[in-house]
Order: structure tokens, then C-alpha cells, then sequence
């Protein structure tokens, strides 16, 4: 006896078994079974009648008949589960019960979805042993003009397809490498020609078969080939779309070129086999042989396309560790390198390790459901999939999208008071940290796609509720505060730089405009963190409340325990506000003696003329001398011998002078050398003083010069600069006697010239 057969009756008697079981009385069967035929066959007939004809009626048409199979399949497996579970609930929960339950119930399914796979693969043994009765006549004139439209189809979408890119051939040449919006552009015509190339196929296939087979017209085999056709070729444009549909470039996956070939490749060919397997050949069989062998088919496909997918995953993971090892060979865009950068290397590691075990297991947990719930298989696991997929590439062109705009760089206005390269530099110098919250959001959306999809976790229903929807714009909201704060922060900044570089005017009022400038760009720096950062907390549901009162409470403790921090800045802001030194003034402070390169509320940076750079506290200051204000003095003191005439080394010191007028200095000399005369008698040395009025911070350099000066004149008028000798006397004895050295003085050049 046939399968089918068997299976029929198997499934009448139990259907007929369950409605005996469960009739109630003629008047509410006849109101309430779906079976009935009308009002007035449910009056004549017999209990009996009632329930047989309608199911004569679902056994005479073989469609109906398929469809109360595989609902009795589908509410077997769901009453046993009933029947266990009440069962279960009667005995005592213990543990040991407990996993004995479920190691029963995985055991007890994994054999039901073995015998179902035993079962459903028995069909393709009728068509050896003659069970399924076919007529190969009739079957090769069913099957002729479904592979003649098989031919047809792939001819013209070969040949259009492959008309349509060879016309794109020289505007790709036109549109490669110039930008973004011009890569867009070539990735639309590429898309476009595949779908019109396809579009062109499917209609001039049906056409061209509505032709050739006469008052037959279409075949419904041929319809089921036609529409596996589409959505193979729709799919095949979208997989292309994703790994380079522009001859390989211009990709949404950020993969090595011989990779991005591989998932395209195995991609293709795998939705296929999928497609065609499911969609075309299944109920082709099931309608020319026999349902019995048309899911045998369906079982077949499915274990081919997990195998297939099994060594695809392999194969891309051993080609992606491979490209990750050697050099990149083909320089990467910016956008992607910032994508990458922004993405910590030990996480891409992880990923390229993790995700061929997530396949692994998405593969397997499909096909088991596809074996074991058919019906969930296409629906739930099909679905789930493609958003899986969507939310995938979504997630990456927005990834590829920030990538571009970390590349763009920021221009103000004109007629803005701001510094472009410093703006541009700043904002640039947030790019890292900004793409890796992009990457953690794009992150956590893709994981709520995903467990919302596979029915894990109710995110739709989470999102609508009020604690859900709260959280979400709180996190967008603190997001764009932050975001705010940063680019008034840059803007901000550039603005002080900007003013710093252009103040004009005096050196001191220019000094004093880069001191306060750079305060506020402290003041301004704290502020923006503390009371960004409060609202963003107030944004997230935090109650900052507390915070303000801690933060009180925090700066009386810190006012009673940091005394000296709290010195230091009084201290800092009363030098500020008497304008003691500015940035970039050589001063004396602390004990140290150097250029002022950082001032702060709290301390002051100097760099001695060594180069060390020293940190003083402002409490640490009991007294500023600042060497450039307003003007300096260079003070020359020089000693000229006793025997000197004093006139004479004041009009060296004046010739001196004189000659400095004539160098490169004389803008720096604000007054006429200011003669001060001798100032002291010495032990050796008349000490003689003069004084040059100086440009402030000049006195060095200038001085340096004069002194030069000085010493060449005083050597020109043969005036002796006094330097310490030493008188040596020779002891005597008691008896009068001077000691001798021991010294022999020889006439070496005399000798010399004797012998000659």
C-alpha cells in the first residue's frame, strides 16, 4: 500500500476518532461544527453524516487533503507536549525530576525528528521499487517545456545582463574615485542594470512560453520556475549589493577583495539551492510524482544546503584569518581605516574567532527546525533571517556613512570669528571616541533586531512600553548634549585661539588678552563637563539632586581638608587680577627665575634658561618679579685699571655705545646711554657704571652685544681692563739668606742658533 495512502487513513481515523469523542448533541454539532456543508444538510442528516461527508469532501480534493495531513503533523507533537506538561505538573517539582524530564523530552524529540527524517526520505525509495506509479510519457512532456523555459530564461538574463554592464563599462571609468556622491550614483546604475537585466528575463520568458505553448499557455511548473527565477535573481542582487555589486567594489562589508569573492560566491549559490529547492522543485514533485517524494525532496534540499553552508562558513573563516595575516595590498579609504581604528583590536579579534561559531550554530538550529516544523521553518525561521540580514546591513552602512563624515573637514564662515584648522582639529580629535558609541549603539540596535526577530525578547513591545520608550530618549537625548557640548567646546576654543593670535596692540595688553584668554578657555572647559554632564544624567532619569548636594558637601570637606588647594587658587586669582605676569613674560617666582608658559587658577609653569620646567604653586608665591614690564635696563659696570684715566673709560663706554646705535638693536634702545660715572674703587679696579633703557625683555640680547662692544674699544684705546695678579717674594732665612727655586732657565733659542 502506498505511503499516501496509509497516511490518509491514518489520518481520517483519527480525525473521525477525535470529533465521535468530542460531539455533543445533534443541535450543537450542527451549530458548531467548521465542517458542515449547510443549515439544511446539518437538519436531515444523522449524527453520523454530519462528520463523514464533509471529510469525504476534504479526501476527494487532493490539496485539502495535503493541508489536513500537515495540520495533523503539526498538533501531534503540540497535544503529546500538552499531555506531558499537565502530567509533569502533577508530579513533585524536585531537581533530579526535573532534569529527568528534560532529558527526556530531548531525548524523545530528537528521536521523533530522526524517524520524521527517516520517514520523510523513504519517499524517493517509490520511485525505485514502482510505488509511485509514474507515467514517464506524460512526464516528459510535462517536463519539456519547463526546461525549454529553463533555457530561455537564463539565455536572456545572461545576455542582458551582460549587454546592460558592458554600456556601464565607460561611465564607471567616468564615476570611479570622485567621491562619495559619484560612487553612490555608479552603485544605483549597477543596481538598476541588474534588476532591469533580470526584470527583462522574467517578462520575455513568460512571453516567449505564453507563445511558444500555444492554447496551453503557462504551466503552473512553469509559474513555480518563473517565480524561484525572481527571487533567486532579487536575492542574488542583494548579496551583490553587500559585497561589491561594481565588479567587486564598492562594498557594504569591510573585507578583504578575495573574502567579500568568496561570501559572494558561496552566497549566491546557496540561496539557490534554497530557493529553487524549496520553492520550484519540491512542489513540482509533489504535483508530477507524489507528496511523499516531494518531501522527500524538501529533506534532501535542506540537508544539502546545510552541508553547503557548513563548508562555506569554514571556508570564508580559514580565507578571512588568512587576509587578516598578510599585509593589506590595497590602500584603504579613510573612512573605513576611522571605522577601524574606533573599534578596539582585541574585539575585531574576538569577532573573527566568534562569529563562525554563531553560524555553526544558526545552521544547525535551522535545520533542525526546517526538518522537524516545516511551516515554522519558512515563516518564522525565513523571516527572522532576512531581518536579521537588514538590520546587518543597516548597521554597517551607517558604520561606512559616520566613517565619511570623520573624513569631511569642517570649514566656518567667513564672517565667523574662528580658527578653521583648530576647529577642524579639535572636533577631529573626538572622532575615535564618538564612532566607538556609534559602534556600541549600532551594536546594541542590531542585537535587539535580532533578538526581536528569533522571538528571544519582546524589543517591539519593551520600545512602546513606558519604561522602554523613557530609556531610549533619555540615551538620545544625553547623546546629543554631549554631542552639543563638544562642538561648542571646539567652537569655543577656536574662538579664543583665533583672538589670541589676532589681539593687536601693545606686547603687554597682548600678553595680558593670552593670559585671560587662556583662563577662560580653563573656566570654560569645566564648566561645559560639569553641567553637560548633569544634564545628560537628568536626561538618562538620574536625579541629580543628590549630586548637587554631594557636590556641596564634597567642596565644604574639600574648603576644611585641601587647605593649601584652596590658598592656591585665592592666591592665583588675586595675581590674575593684578596683573602680575602673563604668559610668555620672564619672571622670578618661588625661588626660580624663567618664561611663563602656562598659568592657571591654581599654579604657574616655568621653563629657566636650562630648559627644566617647573610646576609652582600659587601658594608657594610670596613674591612676583617680572623682568618685562613696560621697559628694562641693561646696567654696564666695568672696572679699568689705576693707572687709567676715568675720562677715557667713559668715553670708551660711550664709543661703545655708539657703535651699538648701528646695529640691529637700535629699535630695541628707547633712550640715550645714561652715564652714572665711577661707582666704586675697588681693590684693583675703578668701577665705572652706565645704564641703556630697553625695549621689556630686550635687556638680554642687547646687553650681550654691548658688553662686546665694550671690550673691543677698551682693547682699540689700549685702556687696561684689571684682572687679579699674584706677587710672589722669596722667603730668608735667619741668616739673610733668600732660598732659591728650583728652577734652571735655559736659552734654548740661543743654543739653538749657536749650533748652527
Amino acid at each position: 500500500m502506498p505511503a499516501c495512502r496509509f497516511l490518509s487513513r491514518t489520518a481520517v481515523l483519527l480525525l473521525v476518532t477525535l470529533l465521535l469523542a468530542a460531539a455533543p448533541p445533534l443541535s450543537s454539532a450542527h451549530a458548531q461544527s467548521p465542517l458542515a456543508g449547510s443549515a439544511e444538510t446539518a437538519e436531515t442528516a444523522g449524527p453520523t453524516d454530519a462528520v463523514i461527508a464533509p471529510l469525504l469532501d476534504v479526501l476527494k480534493d487532493e490539496a485539502a487533503r495535503d493541508r489536513l495531513i500537515r495540520s495533523l503533523e503539526q498538533a501531534a507533537p503540540e497535544a503529546e507536549a500538552a499531555a506531558e506538561a499537565s502530567a509533569e505538573e502533577e508530579a513533585p517539582a524536585t531537581l533530579a525530576a526535573q532534569l529527568a524530564t528534560i532529558t527526556r523530552n530531548a531525548i524523545n524529540e530528537a528521536l521523533a525528528i530522526g524517524r520524521k527524517f527517516v520517514s520523510d526520505l523513504s519517499g524517493l525509495a517509490s520511485l525505485v521499487d514502482g510505488r509511485a506509479d509514474l507515467d514517464w510519457g506524460t512526464l516528459a512532456t510535462l517536463l519539456a517545456p519547463l526546461l525549454a523555459t529553463v533555457a530561455i530564461s537564463l539565455a536572456l538574463f545572461i545576455g542582458a545582463k551582460r549587454l546592460l554592464r558592458g554600456g556601464l563599462g565607460r561611465i564607471s571609468a567616468r564615476l570611479r574615485n570622485r567621491g562619495v556622491f559619484a560612487a553612490i550614483a555608479l552603485v544605483a546604475l549597477y543596481v538598476l542594470a541588474e534588476i532591469l537585466a533580470l526584470a527583462i528575463a522574467y517578462f520575455a520568458t513568460s512571453a516567449t512560453a505564453a507563445v511558444l505553448f500555444g492554447d496551453l499557455g503557462v504551466s503552473i511548473h512553469q509559474t513555480l520556475y518563473l517565480n524561484a527565477f525572481l527571487v533567486t535573481g532579487a536575492t542574488a542582487i542583494l548579496i551583490r549589493l553587500v559585497t561589491g555589486i561594481v565588479n567587486g567594489d564598492y562594498a557594504v562589508l569591510r573585507l578583504a577583495p578575495d573574502v567579500r569573492a568568496m561570501v559572494r560566491r558561496r552566497g549566491i549559490r546557496l540561496s539557490a539551492i534554497l530557493i529553487y529547492g524549496i520553492a520550484f522543485l519540491v512542489p513540482a514533485a509533489s504535483s508530477l510524482i507524489s507528496f511523499t517524494v516531494g518531501r522527500s525532496l524538501r529533506v534532501l534540499v535542506y540537508t544539502l544546503a546545510a552541508i553547503y553552508a557548513v563548508k562555506a562558513i569554514r571556508a570564508v573563516s580559514r580565507l578571512q584569518k588568512q587576509a587578516a595575516e598578510r599585509p593589506v595590498q590595497e590602500p584603504q579609504e579613510e573612512g573605513d581605516a576611522a571605522v577601524d581604528e574606533a573599534l578596539p583590536e582585541p574585539v575585531q579579534s574576538a569577532f573573527l574567532q566568534v562569529w563562525p561559531l554563531i553560524a555553526y550554530a544558526y545552521v544547525a538550529v535551522s535545520y533542525v527546525i526546517a526538518l522537524s516544523r516545516p511551516a515554522l521553518f519558512v515563516d518564522f525561521v525565513g523571516g527572522a533571517t532576512l531581518k536579521t540580514v537588514a538590520a546587518l546591513i543597516a548597521g554597517g552602512l551607517v558604520l561606512r556613512a559616520c566613517g565619511y563624515l570623520s573624513t569631511l573637514s569642517i570649514r566656518a564662515p567667513a564672517f565667523l570669528p574662528l580658527d578653521d584648522k583648530a576647529l577642524s582639529s579639535r572636533l577631529t580629535s573626538f572622532v575615535p571616541v564618538l564612532l566607538r558609541i556609534v559602534w556600541l549603539l549600532v551594536s546594541i540596535a542590531i542585537l535587539a533586531v535580532v533578538l526581536d526577530a528569533w522571538a528571544l525578547v519582546d524589543v517591539g513591545a519593551w520600545l512602546e512600553g513606558e519604561r522602554g520608550s523613557a530609556i531610549v530618549a533619555g540615551l538620545v537625548s544625553s547623546l546629543i548634549v554631549i554631542v552639543v557640548c563638544i562642538i561648542v567646546w571646539a567652537a569655543a576654543s577656536s574662538w579664543i585661539d583665533y583672538r589670541m593670535e589676532t589681539t593687536q596692540g601693545p606686547a603687554l595688553h597682548a600678553a595680558r588678552y593670552r593670559t585671560l584668554y587662556s583662563l577662560l578657555k580653563n573656566a570654560l572647559t569645566v564648566a561645559l563637563v560639569v553641567f553637560g554632564g548633569m544634564i545628560a544624567l537628568s536626561e538618562l532619569g538620574i536625579d541629580i539632586g543628590p549630586l548637587l548636594a554631594g557636590a556641596g558637601v564634597l567642596g565644604l570637606a574639600i574648603g576644611f581638608g585641601a587647605q593649601k588647594l584652596v590658598q592656591d587658587i585665592i592666591s592665583g586669582v588675586f595675581i590674575q587680577l593684578e596683573n602680575a605676569m602673563n604668559v610668555g613674560d620672564v619672571v622670578g617666582a618661588g625661588g626660580i627665575t624663567g618664561v611663563v608658559e602656562r598659568l592657571t587658577l591654581r599654579s604657574v609653569s616655568l621653563r629657566d634658561l636650562s630648559g627644566t620646567y617647573h610646576i609652582i604653586p600659587f601658594s608657594s608665591v610670596d613674591a612676583v618679579s617680572n623682568y618685562m614690564r613696560t621697559f628694562s635696563f641693561h646696567v654696564e659696570e666695568v672696572g679699568i685699571a689705576y693707572k687709567e684715566n676715568v675720562a677715557d673709560g667713559k668715553a670708551a663706554l660711550q664709543e661703545a655705545f655708539d657703535r651699538l646705535m648701528q646695529t640691529e638693536h637700535r629699535p630695541d634702545i628707547l633712550e640715550p646711554l645714561e652715564m652714572h660715572g665711577v661707582t666704586g674703587l675697588g681693590d684693583s679696579a675703578v668701577l665705572i657704571r652706565a645704564r641703556i633703557k630697553t625695549a621689556p625683555g630686550k635687556q638680554w640680547g642687547l646687553g650681550r652685544a654691548y658688553t662686546e662692544l665694550v671690550k673691543q674699544v677698551m682693547d682699540e684705546k689700549g685702556i687696561e681692563i684689571p684682572f687679579p695678579h699674584t706677587t710672589l717674594f722669596l722667603g730668608r732665612d735667619k741668616e739673610g739668606r733668600t732660598d732659591e727655586l728650583p728652577v734652571r732657565m735655559e736659552r734654548v733659542g740661543a743654543a739653538k742658533g749657536d749650533e748652527e
